[in-house]
């Protein structure tokens, strides 16, 4: 027997849990002092007013200077995502002309993805089949917008469609940021890439192990979209840094099952199971992304989410893409398919037999120039050849890959001090 379902109410714990504690405090004395926001009080002189009343210049500073620090840690707290309407999307995309499209196209092809401008932020707007009641869309929003990560682009809202057939999601647009897919394999320069590094990859590797973890145990939902090309890169620093896009995504359309009395096919936050039929359901994915379980129908989990992580953790090693296609015989047609996986597989084995490190060598993404520990990428192979088990109750759970990813990050960043080329040296080659 379920218990009533403690998923409706919980809300995210964010990553500045002070700054929330900060907020409700702040919240409660301005709703004391029924002061809206960034309203002035008006000026009063002090003659109207016996000495007996007036307030003492210290008292009137402290009062004053308090009221600034609330309003200045007010205004620094994250805004939660809005219940736009559809009209408010239309407008902003010029009807979802062409000339929003978020990625370039011909006049005459389709596009789910535009970029505008929302209430003062660079927005990217995707549209997702609405599979739930649209009147359920704001309660699961207003959960989900208490969610906060530094490795997930931000949900700034949502509306659906007039016929309530279609949902709109807006996330922030992180400037400058690149799909993971397309630093990985450039088509114009496959020889290149900016992530040419160890440490760079680890730490991409990180940044997705921790914002999936954040997913799972603190918003407590399924992902369902991760891909290469739903990671985003960006940053000038010396590491580039990732987010996740489509937080909230399959969640909020209704792709997920519904907790239901007696399920037995999954698992749900609070060590009971979901159950949702899969008649009539349609298979939703990315290729070389969707574990066996969601090919065949079945719903996705946490352990689809880990699938397809280990995908991308292959990715960042390999720098290939999860399945290829070459032609073999141009006469008849005729391809050959080549899997990541099977592939990563082949090569964990040859070194596990004994056939030494050159196998892994050559599989390793040559971009590295052969600049990385042999160790480590055999370690991160292994663990991403766990998450992509055909069985899904021998995948491991994320805060496992998590610790494990983070592990393999910090001893990067040592090998990478170790061997790297110092700068400080200075060269002189006057006569002594």
């Amino acid at each position: 027997m379920v218990g009533p379902n403690p998923k409706a109410n919980r809300m995210c714990k964010s990553k500045s849990a002070i700054a929330t504690t900060a907020s409700t405090s702040s919240s409660t004395m301005a709703a004391a002092a029924s002061t809206p926001r960034n309203h002035r009080s008006p000026r009063i002189a002090s003659s109207s007013y016996p000495a007996a009343y007036s307030y003492s210049t210290s008292s009137s500073t402290t009062a004053s200077s308090s009221a600034a620090s609330l309003a200045a840690l007010r205004d620094s707290l994250p805004e939660l995502p809005l219940l736009l309407t559809f009209q408010d999307l239309a407008a902003a995309t010029s009807n979802f002309s062409s000339s929003h499209r978020l990625l370039p196209s011909t006049p005459s092809s389709s596009s789910n993805s535009f970029r505008c401008t929302l209430r003062g932020h660079q927005a990217a707007v995707f549209r997702r089949q609405l599979r739930r009641d649209a009147g359920e869309v704001a309660a699961r929003l207003a959960s989900l917008g208490h969610c906060h990560h530094a490795a997930i682009a931000r949900l700034l809202g949502a509306a659906a469609s007039p016929d309530r057939t279609t949902l709109f999601l807006a996330y922030e647009l992180v400037p400058g940021a690149s799909p993971l897919s397309a630093l990985l394999r450039n088509p114009k320069n496959p020889s290149f890439t900016p992530l040419s590094t160890w440490h760079s990859r680890l730490q991409l590797a990180a940044d997705v192990c921790d914002a999936l973890h954040y997913v799972h145990l603190q918003a407590d939902t399924v992902h369902n979209r991760l891909s290469a090309s739903s990671v985003l890169i960006s940053g000038d620093g010396p590491l580039p840094r990732a987010k996740i896009a489509h937080f909230g995504a399959a969640d909020l359309a209704g792709e997920l099952p519904v907790e239901q009395k007696g399920g037995d096919s999954g698992e749900s936050s609070s060590g009971g199971h979901r159950r949702s039929s899969s008649r009539g359901r349609r298979i939703e994915g990315t290729r070389g992304y969707m574990a066996p379980e969601l090919v065949a129908g079945g719903p996705p989990t946490r352990r689809s989410d880990v699938f397809a992580l280990g995908v991308v953790l292959l990715e960042l090693v390999s720098g290939q893409e999860p399945v290829r296609y070459e032609m073999v015989n141009r006469g008849t047609g005729e391809y050959q398919r080549t899997s990541l996986i099977e592939t990563a597989e082949a090569v964990a084995a040859a070194a596990e037999g004994g056939a030494g490190e050159g196998g892994m060598r050559r599989w390793v993404d040559r971009r590295l120039k052969d600049s990385f520990p042999v160790e480590a990428a055999e370690a991160l192979t292994a663990l991403a050849l766990r998450c992509v088990a055909k069985d899904p109750l021998a995948r491991p759970d994320m805060s496992w890959v998590a610790a494990k990813v983070s592990k393999l990050f910090l001893e990067a960043q040592e090998w990478a001090a170790k061997f790297r080329v110092p700068t400080d040296i200075s060269i002189s080659i006057a006569p002594r």
